[in-house]
């Protein structure tokens, strides 16, 4: 008979959330500030920026602590009216992954750290019915940015407007599995330098 296989438990951020999580989660792998952040995500990994690099840093079960809207949008969790989905014990509406602190709505330093205690004794009993996410709203557009619109929005400085349309962007697109890490910086550069438009051609093979 094999032997059970443990599970990949990370928390991100070591705030009041994550250290209560983590008094109830053994062998979880704390990412938090200074030594690590986390940078982007994707469906099974977190992408981690520590000491000038990123690495992988793969899970099976998350927990996400820190104040990272973004990150949890990455990965298919929805939100509505800008706020997270979770149910009463943190669950998201992706298998696997919670939430607790102030990205889960927690509005003191208690709360927080009931929230996280919460979370971490649901997500180590597993997964449950996710709740279902509700429709966005109409005041948020909802148009699919193309790869240029999406790197000038993340270039804008941050905004409750620009961080709602980045989300619900995020719901539209689902879960974002990019071919490797590629800095903002990189992206701004990409919109910069971009050539003009060709200009238009006629049926007739020349140039109008």
């Amino acid at each position: 008979m094999s032997a059970p296989v443990a599970l990949r438990i990370c928390v991100l951020g070591g705030g009041p959330a994550g250290k209560s999580a983590l008094v109830r989660l053994p062998g979880a792998v704390l990412i938090a500030r200074p030594q690590a952040t986390g940078w982007h995500a994707e469906p099974g990994i977190l992408w981690i920026e520590s000491a000038g690099h990123v690495r992988p840093e793969p899970f099976d079960r998350l927990l996400v602590c820190a104040n990272e809207p973004l990150l949890l949008a990455s990965l298919g969790c929805a939100f509505t009216e800008g706020h997270l989905v979770i149910d009463e014990v943190g669950r998201t509406t992706v298998p696997g992954i919670s939430a607790a602190g102030r990205v889960a709505g927690a509005d003191s330093v208690d709360a927080a750290v009931r929230q996280g205690a919460a979370a971490a004794e649901a997500l180590m009993a597993g997964p449950a019915a996710a709740p279902v996410p509700a429709s966005l709203p109409e005041s948020i557009g909802t148009a699919w940015l193309d790869p240029f619109d999406l790197a000038a929005l993340l270039e804008r400085p941050a905004d409750p407007a620009r961080d709602a349309q980045l989300r619900a962007h995020g719901i539209l697109a689902g879960p974002v599995r990019p071919a490797r890490p590629v800095s903002l910086a990189a992206l701004a550069n990409f919109v910069a330098e971009a050539p003009e438009p060709y200009p238009p051609q006629l049926d007739g093979g020349e140039f109008a």
